[in-house]
């Protein structure tokens, strides 16, 4: 016949076992943050119950080395270190799974990428780990950067443009009907590119994961655009006989094109493949 005791303990030892399985499918592979929520209300209720209850006895350090490795994976290694030092404590001696997990919390050893905090770690280990915005990621920032000034600048100018267009009006009027929809398009364009690139840094500084997503369709768009304004300015600039000048933007259009082409084939694949980004833009 089982003492009161052994059976409260042995109901402890079960629900423990429970949620060790639980915290190893979590972890396993890729982190199922959903199930590694679940592990940590499991522990809060289990500790509610045992923490205090000396029936248990020192198998409640479980409880904490539990918590521990929840907060180790979840990134909070400072957490983890006091969890971790708790469960020795109550344990009454050290043991080899607390001295390996301390061993991995420890300043200036090697973090497990899944398990990394870039808010807590050294700037040698964020250099180590292409963490952070510098290298090409820096120089793709500051491209963007670019790109909403040299916007701006383009929306101040367009009144000009219409003034442009106004003086001739009574010259070639079918030329001015005909290219006044395609300066609203550029307008319109120039507007939303400006505001999804100040959209694209905002989630760069903050190191979001969508930022990977807004900055690809943030390239490919690009590069769609210019090609559908250039190939309409340039019907319609076809369809008349236009002095060299109007020739000219005509050439200096076709350039920007190129380039955004050339920027969207270059800078896709580097969000798709880069250490830095998938390091970088983890949040």
């Amino acid at each position: 016949m089982q003492l009161p005791q052994t059976k409260a303990r042995q109901a402890y030892i079960e629900q423990i076992k429970n949620v060790e399985t639980n915290l190893k499918e979590a972890t396993s592979g890729e982190k199922d943050k959903n199930l590694l929520d679940l592990v940590q209300k499991r522990l809060d209720s289990l500790a509610e119950k045992y923490q205090y209850d000396e029936e248990v006895g020192t198998a409640r350090y479980k409880l904490y080395e539990l918590q521990a490795l929840v907060h180790y994976f979840n990134g909070h290694d400072d957490d983890a270190l006091d969890f971790i030092n708790q469960a020795v404590e109550m344990r009454g001696e050290t043991y080899a799974k607390a001295e390996n997990l301390k061993k991995q919390l420890s300043p200036g050893d090697s973090y497990l990428s899944k398990t990394t905090n870039p808010d807590k770690m050294t700037k040698e280990q964020r250099r180590e780990h292409k963490v952070g915005l510098e290298g090409w990621l820096a120089f793709f920032v500051v491209g963007v950067s670019l790109g909403i000034l040299l916007g701006v600048i383009n929306l101040i100018g367009y009144p000009s443009v219409f003034n442009d267009l106004a003086s001739i009006q009574s010259q070639v009027p079918e030329f001015v009907s005909a290219m006044m929809p395609a300066l609203w398009f550029e307008i319109l364009t120039n507007i939303a590119s400006i505001a999804l690139a100040i959209w694209l840094i905002v989630l760069l500084a903050q190191h979001k994961k969508a930022a990977k997503t807004v900055a690809i369709i943030y390239l490919v768009s690009s590069a769609l655009l210019f090609i559908v304004d250039y190939a309409w300015v340039s019907s319609i600039f076809d369809s008349f006989d236009l002095s060299s000048d109007a020739k000219q933007e005509l050439s200096s259009a076709a350039g920007d094109t190129g380039r955004s082409i050339i920027a969207a084939f270059i800078w896709v694949p580097y969000f798709l493949v880069s250490k830095r980004v998938k390091a970088t833009l983890t949040k």
